[in-house]
């Protein structure tokens, strides 16, 4: 049985459906650092290249994620609003994640900025959950997208809409 590529028929919400799976392809990638440092594995030096490795990774997935946010509260969220509200709710409560998603890379870019060399393990540590926290809230966040938010757009918009949202969410994130 042949697997489906998309969960949505809608091809504005397949475009933010790729874009969430290329985003987290791009987690994938950096997730295995955070893992390694849960599990103990790096000696100081290796946790010190480890974080290089990690920031550079994570400073490469800022800007494909911002664009990915940017779309969707500039030109989703507008447009379902004016069928369930802007104000309160899903959309509001994504927004306010998005926030809180630029807040942990924040919070380790903060971190890691400027010379490593008096770091201890254990400073390396805490920075790496920092970018553990932000791959779960993100992965969660996503889900939510697409359980809820993905759900009320397939619903709501007429067909007009449907397209007129395509034709604005079909730019590359990257």
């Amino acid at each position: 049985m042949e697997s489906k590529r998309f969960k949505f028929d809608l091809p504005a919400l397949q475009v933010l459906e790729n874009e969430h799976q290329y985003l987290t392809y791009l987690m994938d990638n950096w997730h295995p650092i955070v893992l390694g440092f849960e599990r103990n594995i790096y000696s100081l030096e290796e946790a010190r290249e480890a974080i290089m490795t990690l920031r550079k990774a994570l400073i490469e997935f800022i800007e494909p994620f911002k664009n990915h946010t940017e779309k969707e509260e500039d030109i989703l969220f507008p447009e379902l609003a004016q069928y369930i509200g802007g104000d309160q709710g899903p959309v509001k409560a994504v927004e306010e994640e998005h926030e809180e998603l630029d807040a942990y890379i924040g919070h380790f870019l903060h971190h890691t900025r400027g010379s490593l060399d008096g770091l201890s393990l254990n400073d390396f540590k805490a920075v790496a959950k920092d970018a553990g926290e932000a791959y779960e809230a993100i992965t969660v966040h996503f889900i939510k997208e697409e359980a809820i938010i993905f759900p009320m757009v397939e619903s709501m918009l007429r067909i007009e809409q449907q397209d007129a949202l395509f034709e604005k969410l079909y730019t590359p994130i990257a």
